[in-house]
C-alpha cells in the first residue's frame, strides 16, 4: 500500500483503509506514531495551498483538522472537548 506523510509525525507512515464496519469512514493510521483518525466519505476540497482538489477533514474523538494528501498541508487544527 502506498503511504503518505503523516501530519503528526511527519513520516512517511501514514496509510488508510476503509472501514467494515462504519459505513462510509475511511481510517487513516499512522505506522511510526499513535495517530489514527477517521474521515467521512465525501468530496474532498480544493486545497488553499496547493489548489489541487486532495483536501479531507480528519476527526477523532480528541482532535480535528483539514489535511492535504497532496502537499500534507494542515488547516484548521482544533482539540475537542
Amino acid at each position: 500500500m502506498i503511504t503518505q506523510i503523516c501530519p503528526k509525525c511527519k513520516q512517511d507512515a501514514f496509510t488508510w483503509y476503509v472501514s467494515e464496519v462504519l459505513p462510509n469512514i475511511t481510517v487513516w493510521s499512522c505506522n511510526n506514531c499513535p495517530l489514527q483518525i477517521f474521515e467521512e466519505d465525501h468530496d474532498e476540497e480544493i486545497c488553499e495551498n496547493c489548489n489541487e482538489k486532495t483536501k479531507t477533514l480528519l476527526r477523532s474523538q480528541e482532535e480535528q483538522f483539514n489535511w492535504c494528501s497532496n502537499c500534507n498541508s494542515v488547516t484548521n487544527y482544533q482539540l475537542n472537548e
